[in-house]
């Protein structure tokens, strides 16, 4: 079960999303190497997400039971109680007789510090332009069902965002048999269909209805060879 939130704050669990059986006449949709219907794509890759979180959480606790990773939470710990001594204690930062703390020990503090507050503004100053360039960014052409336009960025070279594009990219293939003008060409579409049900792209449903034309272009063919060699043989004559 996955948890969100409800207006309240809440937790409410949300029953998880479980992959369709591929010849499911609903499984139109791939993600991720199996099926689900395409109403249910949207939800699916916010479920796949919530689980990877969920794993990268669950292996910081893991790092977090061994010894390095006991030592380095210690060693975190210490340096944001040291740091926040300093600013309620502005005479600590003074040695004795006001010398300055040419420690080695305060020394790696202030290092340390210095590059976490580099990396904040760095970060900080990433974030805005980021956020700069999402704003003029062209938005997602994709229409919900409600009307509405999302309006996430659209990928570079696209006219969707990264997850409609993902959704679009997921839904089920279309076989193209060709044009089944000859026996060679419908043999050339019989193989396809051979190997689209081998990989399993294909429902039960599809693969009767593309059979049915593949037999009916067959017969089709046949028919149209024996008149137009009926034709020949009157012009001879």
């Amino acid at each position: 079960m996955d948890e969100t939130t409800n207006g309240n704050g809440s937790p409410v669990e949300e029953k998880e999303i479980q992959p369709r059986d591929y010849r499911d006449p609903k499984a139109n949709c791939n993600i991720d190497g199996f099926w689900y219907a395409q109403e249910e794509a949207e939800q699916v890759m916010q479920q796949n997400e919530r689980k990877l979180a969920a794993h990268a959480k669950k292996l910081k606790e893991k790092w977090l039971e061994t010894p390095q990773g006991k030592l380095c939470m210690a060693f975190y710990k210490a340096f944001q109680e040291y740091k926040k001594y300093l600013e309620e204690n502005p005479r600590a930062g003074v040695g004795p007789g006001g010398s300055s703390l040419e420690f080695n020990e305060h020394q790696l503090f202030e290092e340390g510090l210095r590059l976490m507050e580099d990396h904040q503004e760095e970060r900080e100053e990433r974030d805005r332009k980021n956020l700069e360039r999402a704003q003029k960014a062209a938005r997602c052409e994709h229409n919900f069902v409600d009307g509405e336009t999302c309006r996430a960025p659209r990928m570079r070279g696209k006219k969707l965002c990264r997850m409609h594009e993902r959704m679009e990219e997921a839904k089920a293939l279309r076989l193209d048999l060709g044009p089944m003008e000859d026996p060679d060409s419908i043999q050339h579409a019989i193989r396809k269909l051979q190997a689209a049900v081998i990989d399993g792209v294909l429902d039960h449903k599809q693969v009767a209805a593309l059979s049915y034309l593949i037999q009916l272009a067959a017969w089709n063919v046949t028919r149209t060879s024996v008149v137009v060699k009926r034709l020949d043989e009157l012009e001879i004559g």
